[in-house]
C-alpha cells in the first residue's frame, strides 16, 4: 500500500465563516425618537411659541432640577453652513435641553428578560436629550447602548432595539445594576424603575414629560408617532482577525447583506424580531460616501454601519467617527425630519381652519406660520462638506421633504386665492351695503321734501298772490282760515306716518337679509 502524498491527497472544502464570526462590535449606540406637538391651553387656536413652551418647561421642572438647557459644542455642529448653524443655536429658533446626569443616573443597567431566549439582554439609558423648536414641533431622544458582560452580537443589538422601539408592545425591563447614589436622588430614572418594580420605554417617556406639565399645565401634549419610535443608532465593527483592506472591504459588504437594516422594529406572534431588510443594490436606501461606511435610510429612521480600517478617525475606545455620527451627523437627519413634522401639522392646522367658524382669521395665521417656516428653516443645503451634504439631501428625499413642501406652497397658494376671494366678497358687500344707504338716503330725502313741499309752496305763495291772502285771514275769516291750516297739517302728519311705515318696513327688510 502506498502512502498517501500531498498530491493524491483531496483538501476538505474550508467551512465559511458566519459573517457575525469575522467581526467583533466595537462601539454602539441607539438613539429612540419621539417626536410630539405641544399647544397652549390658554391659547388653542393659535401655534405654541417654542420659547414659551421652554420657558413652562423650566418653571415646571424647576423644583426637580431634571432638565438644563446646554449649548452647541463647536465640534457638533462643524461643516454646516452659517444659516443652519443659526438656525440650531438661536433660542428664538431651536433650544436643546439635557436631563442631568443625577437624574439620569447613566450608571445603572437595566435588563429584560427575551421569552425562550438563553441570557438576558442589558443596557443603560446614556443620554435624555429634548430638542425644543420654534413652531410647537419638539423631540425626546433617549440614546441607548448595550451593557453586556460578554462579547455583544449584532443580534443582539438588534434585539434590544426592536424590544426598546416597539410602543404597542413594548417590553417592560427592570433596574439590573443599581447606582451608589440612588437612594439620595429626588428623582432619577433607576430610581423610577426600582419603585415601579419594572417599566417601559412608553411610560418612560410619558414620566420625563410628565415632569414639566400635567393636568393643570397650560401645556398639552399630542404625540406625533404611534406604534414604533423612529430609530437613529451607529454600530462600528472591528475585524476579529489581521486581514488585508481589500479583504475586509469584501467582507463587510457581505456582512452588510445580513444585517443592514433600519430596524422595523416589530415581533412576530412567536415573539422573533424581525425587521425590514435593506438591500446594497437598493441605492435608494443606502448612502456608502466611504468603503468602510455605509448610511442606511427610510421613514423608521436609519443605521450607520462602519469598520474600524486602521485609520486614527475610526480607533480607540471612542472613536472620533462615533461622536460624529451621534453629533453632527445626528443633526443632518434631525432637521430634514423637523421639517417633515412640520409640514404634517400645517396640512393637518389647514384642514381643521376650514371647518372653523372664523375661517378666514385662521387661515391669514397659518398662512403667516407657513411663510415664517419657509424663511427660517427649509434648506436646500445645510452643510459645506459634499459628503454631508449629499447626506442631508437624501434624508429629504427619504422623508419625501420637498414633495410634501411643493404640495404645502400649492396649498398656500389655495389658501392666498379663498382669502383673496373673502376680500372681494366684503368688499363687494360693504360696496353694496353703501349703495343701499346712500338708496335709502336718496328716498327719505325725498319723502322729506314732499312732506314740505306744499308748506314751502303756499309760504311762497301767500305774499306774491294777494288772492290767497285774503283766504288766510284769521281777522276776516278765521274759520276758513284755520281749516285751511288743519288741512295742511293733517296733510303733513299723514305723510310723517307714511314716511315712518315705509322706514320701519326697509328696516325690517334689512335686518332680515341679514
Amino acid at each position: 500500500m502506498e502512502p498517501k502524498t500531498t498530491s493524491t491527497m483531496i483538501a476538505p472544502k474550508p467551512t465559511p465563516k458566519p459573517p457575525g464570526r469575522e467581526w467583533e462590535i466595537a462601539e454602539t449606540w441607539t438613539k429612540f425618537l419621539f417626536p410630539f406637538l405641544f399647544v397652549d391651553r390658554t391659547k388653542p387656536a393659535t401655534f405654541a411659541c417654542g420659547n414659551e413652551f421652554a420657558e413652562a418647561l423650566l418653571r415646571e421642572s424647576a423644583l426637580h432640577h431634571i432638565w438644563t438647557e446646554t449649548a452647541f459644542r463647536p465640534r457638533e455642529l462643524e461643516n454646516m453652513l452659517p444659516y443652519v448653524k443659526q438656525y440650531l443655536t438661536w433660542p428664538s429658533n431651536h433650544r436643546r435641553f439635557e436631563m442631568t446626569q443625577d437624574c439620569l443616573s447613566g450608571d445603572a443597567v437595566f435588563e429584560f428578560a427575551i421569552p425562550d431566549g438563553n441570557a438576558s439582554l442589558a443596557f443603560r439609558i446614556t443620554e435624555v436629550v429634548l430638542h425644543v423648536f420654534f413652531n410647537g414641533v419638539a423631540c425626546l431622544a433617549l440614546e441607548v447602548r448595550p451593557a453586556g458582560e460578554t462579547p455583544l452580537t449584532i443580534e443582539e443589538v438588534e434585539s434590544i432595539n426592536a424590544h426598546l422601539a416597539s410602543r404597542a408592545n413594548a417590553t417592560p425591563f427592570h433596574l439590573a445594576k443599581t447606582p451608589a447614589d440612588l437612594s439620595t436622588a429626588s428623582f432619577s430614572v433607576p430610581k423610577l424603575c426600582a419603585e415601579r418594580g419594572e417599566l417601559t420605554v412608553p411610560a418612560l417617556i410619558d414620566t420625563l414629560l410628565g415632569t414639566f406639565y400635567g393636568q393643570d399645565s397650560e401645556i398639552l401634549v399630542t404625540p406625533m408617532v404611534d406604534r414604533f419610535l423612529p430609530v437613529y443608532g451607529a454600530v462600528l465593527l472591528r475585524p476579529v482577525e489581521n486581514a488585508r483592506i481589500e479583504t475586509l472591504d469584501e467582507r463587510f459588504f457581505e456582512f452588510a447583506q445580513h444585517h443592514l437594516t433600519i430596524l422595523r422594529k416589530t415581533f412576530t406572534p412567536n415573539n422573533i424580531s424581525t425587521f425590514s431588510q435593506i438591500h446594497l443594490e437598493d441605492s435608494g436606501h443606502h448612502y456608502m460616501p466611504y468603503h468602510n461606511v455605509i448610511h442606511s435610510q427610510s421613514l423608521d429612521g436609519g443605521f450607520i454601519l462602519a469598520y474600524d480600517n486602521g485609520l486614527q478617525h475610526f480607533s480607540g475606545e471612542r472613536a472620533a467617527a462615533m461622536e460624529s455620527f451621534r453629533t453632527s451627523y445626528f443633526y443632518m437627519m434631525l432637521i430634514p425630519f423637523h421639517q417633515r413634522l412640520s409640514i404634517l401639522r400645517y396640512t393637518t392646522a389647514a384642514a381643521d381652519a376650514g371647518l372653523s367658524p372664523e375661517r378666514g382669521a385662521d387661515l391669514r395665521k397659518l398662512r403667516e406660520e407657513i411663510y415664517d417656516f419657509t424663511s427660517r428653516c427649509y434648506f436646500s443645503q445645510a452643510s459645506v462638506s459634499e459628503e454631508r451634504n449629499r447626506i442631508y439631501e437624501r434624508w429629504q428625499k427619504e422623508f419625501h421633504v420637498v414633495r410634501m413642501y411643493n404640495d404645502l406652497k400649492e396649498e398656500v397658494h389655495d389658501i392666498d386665492n379663498y382669502l383673496a376671494d373673502l376680500t372681494r366678497q366684503r368688499d363687494n358687500e360693504l360696496r353694496d351695503q353703501a349703495m343701499r344707504r346712500d338708496s335709502r338716503n336718496m328716498q327719505l330725502f325725498a319723502l322729506i321734501t314732499l312732506v314740505f313741499l306744499p308748506v314751502s309752496v303756499l309760504l311762497y305763495a301767500i305774499p306774491a298772490l294777494p288772492i290767497l291772502g285774503r283766504w288766510i285771514d284769521f281777522g276776516l275769516h278765521p274759520i276758513r282760515s284755520a281749516a285751511i291750516i288743519l288741512g295742511m297739517a293733517a296733510f303733513v302728519v299723514f305723510m310723517l306716518i307714511m314716511m315712518f311705515r315705509f322706514v320701519r318696513r326697509r328696516r325690517h327688510v334689512w335686518l332680515q337679509d341679514h
